[in-house]
């Protein structure tokens, strides 16, 4: 599906602002809209619809040419996001150490509220540069829902669709390792939830629509329609390792073979999307799934980015280790003006 992204950015005094429009299928979506006024280097505020810090790659998914792999790490992905994208307040800043950089980020928004709850979010990561230039990066990210939260259709995050309240913490570690040929990328998050689910909404499922084990789970065994088990806490735990390998050269740019092992398990995932569900996660009689993936990067040119990749997906279904593949390519173009 061809995608339009429209970045601007715009600076006065102490002031500046920024604007990400993103175009798909003839419609259009503001994906950020924010104004920020900086004290110094330390001490930042941001406010606004925008990105929150959270690993490696929150902040960096929409410049597609920027990164190795077409799909993001697990924990990114729309359909079983650990929390919201993006959030409306945000104080950040930087302190420099010997030539290295400390960063620190703390968010707060709207987010999934229930009401008057005050969700935090907060990302502190250390970057070294080394005296052969290479680059070593190591964070770590943390949010609380900060009380009962809700699933909300505006800003999609952690509480599952069939949830009518949810009380849920994330916490993770990150690290980064650049040079002009290696590229080497690892996280580890665990999300716990302490949820209330809807039976109402989940007695009205077909049954045919869940498996087994997720029957099992969900409804305690009793005969589905007439599921009691409210009460639920559970933890979605995941992990990514990613390792890209450069050649470069002055004739035909650069090429990036990569490999990636993902992770992610969540017990409380259904299959079927159009209920709120997963159909990798929601597939497993676990809710989990690995997904090994081999690919091509190559750059021409700095702006332009082609990639092209194969995953196997392996996980339990009816008691058997299952595996299917998929093939993606992905072509994109930065200018400026």
């Amino acid at each position: 599906t061809p995608i339009f992204q429209e970045m601007v950015k715009s600076t006065k005094g102490k002031f500046s602002s920024f604007l990400n429009l993103s175009a798909a299928s003839g419609e259009v979506e503001t994906r950020n809209a924010w104004v920020e006024m900086r004290k110094s280097d330390k001490l930042k505020f941001r406010i606004g619809k925008l990105y929150r810090p959270f690993g490696l790659y929150n902040e960096r998914l929409d410049a597609v040419p920027t990164y190795i792999g077409i799909e993001a790490p697990e924990l990114y992905d729309s359909d079983h996001l650990l929390l919201t994208r993006t959030t409306n307040f945000m104080m950040h800043g930087d302190f420099y150490v010997n030539g290295n950089t400390l960063r620190y980020a703390i968010t707060t928004g709207n987010d999934e509220r229930l009401g008057g709850e005050v969700p935090i979010g907060a990302d502190l990561r250390y970057t070294k540069i080394t005296d052969a230039g290479n680059t070593f990066l190591v964070g770590a990210s943390f949010y609380t829902s900060g009380g009962a939260a809700v699933r909300t259709d505006s800003n999609v995050g952690g509480v599952a669709s069939w949830m009518e309240r949810d009380e849920y913490t994330v916490s993770g570690l990150y690290t980064e390792y650049l040079t002009p040929k290696h590229t080497f990328q690892a996280a580890y998050y665990q999300s716990s939830h302490s949820a209330v689910r809807n039976l109402s909404t989940i007695n009205g499922w077909d049954p045919s629509s869940l498996n087994d084990g997720q029957r099992e789970r969900i409804c305690g065994g009793a005969n589905w329609g007439s599921c009691t088990e409210a009460d639920v806490d559970y933890d979605i735990v995941t992990w990514y390792v990613r390792y890209g390998y450069t050649f470069e050269s002055n004739d035909w740019g650069m090429i990036t073979p990569y490999v990636q092992w993902d992770y992610y398990k969540n017990p409380e995932m259904i299959a079927n999307k159009d209920l709120g569900g997963d159909n990798e996660a929601g597939l497993a009689d676990d809710g989990a799934f690995n997904k090994q993936t081999l690919g091509i990067f190559f750059r021409p040119e700095n702006e332009l980015a082609i990639k092209v990749d194969a995953s196997n997906h392996q996980q339990e279904m009816d008691g058997k280790t299952v595996n299917y593949a998929e093939i993606r390519s992905s072509f994109s173009y930065i200018w400026a003006l």
